[in-house]
């Protein structure tokens, strides 16, 4: 019979100051050192996952600002793809 493995072992070093404070915090809140280390990896994907969410809704509200501002200054569609154009050109990402 072959064993599914659920779950994997990973080993890394750290500065004594730093597993001193990792081990701190674990008993701070009642868990392992290794509870906090994947506390950590969740809290980075996390963090990716918001930065992803954010560069997404950043983007929609420069398309909208960018139509507003089209249509209050009565831009027609060869200037606004002109407009767009320099703004990448910028390095503004559309």
């Amino acid at each position: 019979m072959i064993k599914k493995e659920t779950s994997k072992a990973v080993t890394t070093r750290f500065p004594v100051q730093d597993y001193l404070k990792l081990q701190q915090e674990a008993e701070r809140i009642g868990c392992t050192i290794a509870d906090v280390v994947r506390n950590a990896w969740c809290n980075h994907q996390q963090h990716n996952e918001l930065k992803q969410q954010l560069l997404i809704i950043e983007q929609r509200q420069r398309k909208s600002t960018f139509e507003m501002l089209c249509a209050v200054v009565g831009l027609q569609a060869d200037e606004r793809k002109q407009a767009i154009e320099h703004l990448q050109g910028l390095g503004i990402k559309w």
